[in-house]
């Protein structure tokens, strides 16, 4: 991709997240149609940016799921904190790094039941309403709050309670 065309790129990747990010509770899909002088051949699937996608369902737990499901994607092997906040800042629940995920992680597209997969969960990256001491927490307004590569994503989570 020449370097004329890469902002181009890049702006169409923002204006998708603000949009999503604007619109939390909404479950939509934003397209973009990229013209085809512009869409990058070979991908390498190596995600363009490090970005938190806003969890689903939301709020929740809903008649088909107890948990929601956390999606994003690193740039770059970088050091990564992803954890649940109440609305004061407290520290509710720490979901990366885990016993079994290591704090440093690969380039790559994390959350989904498989890295190609464009709809499910990976079990890891789910919350259940549970804080770190197991008891569960009140219902209200979380934050999810993912720290990667120096960029900070936080997105809006809505607990209904059992």
């Amino acid at each position: 991709m020449t370097s004329a065309k890469q902002p181009f790129v890049l702006a169409i990747v923002a204006l998708a997240a603000a949009t999503a990010a604007a619109m939390p509770f909404q479950r939509t899909t934003v397209r973009t149609i990229v013209p085809a002088r512009l869409r990058i051949t070979g991908d390498t699937g190596r995600p363009a940016v490090t970005l938190l996608y806003q969890n689903f369902p939301n709020p929740f737990p809903t008649a088909d799921s107890r948990v929601t499901c956390i999606w994003f994607d690193l740039n770059r092997t970088t050091s990564v904190s992803l954890t649940v906040h109440d609305v004061r800042g407290n520290l509710v629940r720490r979901l990366l790094p885990n016993a079994s995920t290591p704090q440093f992680l690969e380039p790559g597209r994390y959350g989904r039941a498989t890295p190609t997969a464009e709809e499910g969960c990976d079990p890891i990256l789910t919350w259940d309403g549970h804080a770190n001491d197991g008891s569960l927490v009140p219902r209200g307004v979380y934050l999810i709050r993912l720290q990667a590569g120096g960029v900070q994503w936080i997105k809006k989570a809505v607990f209904q309670g059992p």
